[in-house]
């Protein structure tokens, strides 16, 4: 059988009939696809800020932020990348009255619970479609009920936007079905969410923000020539090779700090620089190598104490994240070699890096402050 719609050009036809086959699919003027060529490069941490966010439910109660019984309830929430844009990472900031398990893609990423502060989550996305899911709990019988995120989405070309917890979501008045969390789950004739309160008006009250990474479990390390907590005057080479066979690594996220002033590089390329021991500066790296990426690190002490830390965490692309910690598994070298920063150099000389003391430790103590998620 042939369909013909008079008046309506075949291209615009094409499109229409797709859009309507898979409305949250990306569907340009002219079936333009995007090429996924990663031209962003690292720049300082953006946070995924919860101030646009919204609590939801699935308003059994139909009184907003008003008392729900014990039980657990799906959300979802399909997002697609402007047309001509390719999704790489998400960072993503969820608070949950009482508790949650997020889902990106079907793959669990992470579980939490607490109104009071978000957790920070990071993941691997799909060039064009993503589909987020939560299984939120009420564990109090008779009290209030809500999931509050905010997903910042990174996109191979640098630029982002931020997707919020809002009635767009999709939820049910019922446990989730089995595979809810999959994206071959069909949820069009799911309602939509019930608004339970805003950010700054609820009965919750705001959620705290929380650390982009912890430096907890980090440690201060330097050459072998810092001694008795003292170390010459002058620049120290360090570095830490990343090598998984196993796993596709898309991006890292990296919170640093020095005793008295660093560059960061990932892969050759300078990330960015800093000369405080007292507020850690955070990067967001959006072009790893699939398996083998460098950090390397060229820190400078002024005198007196001499110390480096830095957390490291990276996303790969089956929803997995690994965390890097400066220790003893660096290294170090006491002078600044020429192009000591790409990978597969020689590192004959080099030795291991030092550990002065875990984060904590004096002179510069637990206060350091670490920008929010």
């Amino acid at each position: 059988m042939v369909l013909l719609v008079i008046g309506l050009p075949l291209v615009s036809l094409v499109v229409a009939l797709v859009a309507a086959a898979a409305p949250d699919s990306q569907v340009c003027d002219v079936d333009s696809t995007a090429t996924c060529k990663i031209t962003a490069t690292p720049s300082q941490f953006q946070p995924a800020l919860l101030n646009a966010s919204k609590w939801i439910w699935t308003g059994e109660n139909p009184i907003p932020g008003g008392s729900n019984i014990i039980s657990t309830r799906p959300f979802r929430k399909n997002i697609t990348a402007p047309c001509g844009k390719c999704s790489v990472c998400a960072t993503i900031v969820v608070a949950s009255d009482d508790a949650h398990t997020f889902y990106v893609n079907g793959v669990r990423i992470g579980t939490g619970a607490g109104f009071r502060q978000g957790q920070a989550l990071f993941v691997a996305l799909q060039p064009t479609w993503n589909l987020f899911a939560i299984a939120g709990q009420n564990l109090v019988a008779n009290s209030p009920a809500g999931i509050m995120a905010s997903i910042l989405v990174h996109f191979s070309d640098g630029t982002s936007e931020t997707f919020v917890t809002d009635e767009s979501w999709k939820t049910l008045r019922a446990a989730p079905p089995e595979n809810f969390q999959l994206p071959s789950t069909n949820d069009s004739n799911w309602p939509s969410a019930a608004v339970q309160g805003a950010y700054q008006n609820s009965v919750w009250g705001p959620p705290v923000l929380p650390p982009v990474l912890p430096l907890r479990g980090s440690n201060w390390i330097w050459t072998s020539d810092n001694v008795n907590g003292a170390a010459p005057v002058g620049s120290r080479a360090f570095r830490k090779t990343v090598n998984q066979c196993t796993k596709v690594a898309v991006c890292a996220t990296v919170l640093i700090a020095a005793d008295d002033r660093y560059t960061l590089y990932v892969n050759g390329a300078t990330v960015g620089s800093g000369s405080s021991y007292t507020v850690a500066d955070a990067y967001t790296i959006p072009n790893l190598h699939p398996t083998f990426n460098t950090f390397a690190i060229n820190a400078t002490n002024g005198g007196g104490p001499a110390g480096v830390i830095a957390t490291i965490l990276i996303t790969y692309s089956d929803g997995s994240n690994e965390t890097v910690v400066t220790d003893a598994s660096w290294k170090a070298i006491q002078t600044i070699p020429q192009g000591f920063q790409p990978p597969l150099i020689d590192e004959f000389g080099w030795e291991s890096a030092k550990i002065i003391g875990a984060f904590g430790v004096a002179p510069w103590g637990a206060g350091m402050v670490i920008p929010s998620a």
